[in-house]
């Protein structure tokens, strides 16, 4: 049984910075305390305003279900996050760890 590393890569809007923070922060807070998925948010170091959201999942189960378990809430920070600040394409990254 091999952990998924599942990652959406996207950059926000310079002048829309602030707004995203607060939003991506209640996200995280929210999928922590209603969810039981490894969750995090880092920014590109080399790169200002480029995000990407991790998820490591114990399992394919775990992958699969990820779009079942989205309620309104976390559908509703998502579409805000990726109609108001993100700046162009949403790519999506998904990794098999090597057993």
């Amino acid at each position: 049984m091999s952990k998924i590393l599942f990652q959406i890569n996207y950059d926000v809007h310079p002048e829309k910075r602030d707004d995203y923070l607060v939003t991506i922060k209640e996200l995280e807070a929210y999928m922590k305390s209603h969810t039981d998925h490894n969750y995090m948010v880092v920014e590109d170091k080399n790169k200002t305003n480029s995000f990407t959201e991790v998820y490591i999942l114990k399992d394919e189960a775990e992958f699969e279900g990820l779009e079942d378990e989205m309620d309104d809430t976390i559908y509703s920070l998502t579409t805000k996050i990726l109609s108001q600040f993100v700046d162009g394409k949403t790519r999506y990254s998904t990794f098999y760890e090597v057993n």
